[in-house]
């Protein structure tokens, strides 16, 4: 049996209907400024709409997205973001994790911000695994999350946490790697491809001049969960953050560790706006595909790993 999964993240929309300048009064200022001098001219509304409606037409069999859908957290961001995936994805059919710009204040995360506009893509199929959080709580509380398809076993953790200006930085928190831990141990995942979704990378990224003020501060701990010389504990690790396709592995096991370019960056940026495809048979990962947008016809090729465009034959 065959099951394709598509992949995006970091779309970053940006909505500021309805916003008043106190609204802006906090780290958004910073966020803001970054917004008119660089961001907003990258990361393109309509061109993530032009990827969700090329994930539409590829027709997997489930999609899931690692973060970073809004820019400031704002509740218009929430809002335009759900109402562009509520028109193209039933609950079932797709599944997030947030990202760093999802909790990008205090105030969202404490809010439920995300958790509220997204709770129909934010499911506990695994009854032994479900939590429940409130408002005002720490919201990693009500993660990881877990999908359970045919052959593909879903689990999602959350890596936001509000930062500081000028901070990017991730972390789960150890009460979520032990949930981690016991997921894991679950049948239901030993049964089928384990897939886990998170929003920060496992490893540096010397290219990066700022990389450590946007690493995953426990990045380790979660590794050595994960890494075990006498077997994988997951199939696939996939993540979004840092806007640029690259293939990894832990280090034992050789587990892929896939990192997915934004859904919504220009051609004009050094990176093109991609989803994947992750085509899972018989219990392994067969081929990852890319489709790769080109803004001249605001359609996706599909490619392979090298970006190479695949045969149509």
């Amino acid at each position: 049996m065959v099951t394709r999964i598509a992949h995006f993240s970091d779309t970053h929309v940006l909505s500021l209907k309805g916003v008043q300048i106190r609204d802006l009064l906090n780290k958004r200022l910073t966020g803001a400024v970054n917004l008119a001098l660089n961001r907003a001219k990258h990361y393109r509304v309509e061109v993530f709409e032009q990827t969700l409606d090329a994930i539409i037409a590829a027709k997997p069999d489930h999609s899931i997205c690692t973060g970073d859908l809004v820019n400031l957290a704002l509740q218009p961001e929430f809002d335009k973001v759900g109402e562009l995936l509520n028109t193209r994805f039933a609950s079932t059919e797709l599944t997030l994790v947030p990202g760093n710009h999802d909790y990008y204040t205090k105030e969202a995360s404490l809010a439920g911000r995300f958790e509220s506009a997204f709770a129909d893509y934010l499911p506990q199929e695994i009854d032994e695994l479900k939590t429940s959080v409130h408002e005002g709580d720490d919201q990693r509380q009500a993660y990881p999350i877990t999908r359970v398809l045919d052959e593909v076993a879903i689990i999602g953790l959350s890596t936001a946490i509000p930062t500081a200006s000028f901070m990017a930085t991730g972390e789960l928190g150890e009460d979520q790697l032990s949930r981690l831990k016991n997921g894991l141990d679950h049948p239901t995942f030993k049964e089928r491809f384990s897939l886990l979704m998170l929003h920060h990378p496992l490893f540096p990224e010397p290219k990066r001049r700022l990389d450590q003020t946007r690493r995953l501060a426990d990045a380790q701990a979660l590794i050595e969960t994960l890494d075990q010389e006498q077997g994988t504990a997951v199939d696939l690790v996939v993540h979004g953050h840092n806007h640029e396709f690259k293939r990894m592995a832990l280090p034992q096991s050789q587990t892929p560790v896939i990192q997915v370019a934004s859904a919504s960056r220009t051609a004009s940026a050094k990176h093109s706006a991609e989803f994947h495809i992750y085509v899972i048979e018989d219990g392994k990962l067969k081929a990852i595909e890319r489709h790769i947008h080109h803004s001249d016809t605001g359609q996706f090729i599909p490619c392979d790993e090298s970006g190479e465009p695949l045969s149509k034959s």
